[in-house]
């Protein structure tokens, strides 16, 4: 597969590789280098939330009773 450069720096990528990375307009991709060669992929937040999933332990407390603990008090606390 071949594309063009055009003035400004762009390339379009081809639509089997799009399809193959499951592309979708706004996503971000990364650019690893490797020598001579690029390697395109799609972007991830670099974290496993498989792994992640239940580490945290809150203690039998509700996320409402969480989330009143860490917002402000009132207006002034901002």
């Amino acid at each position: 597969m071949r594309g063009k450069l055009s003035s400004q720096g762009q390339v379009t990528v081809p639509k089997v590789v799009r399809e193959l990375l499951d592309l979708q307009p706004g996503d971000e991709v990364e650019f690893d280098t490797r020598g001579p060669q690029i390697v395109l992929r799609k972007a991830t937040s670099g974290i496993d939330w498989d792994r992640a999933y239940g580490i945290v332990d809150f203690h039998g407390r509700s996320t409402d009773e969480i989330m009143a603990q860490i917002r402000p008090k009132n207006a002034d606390d901002r």
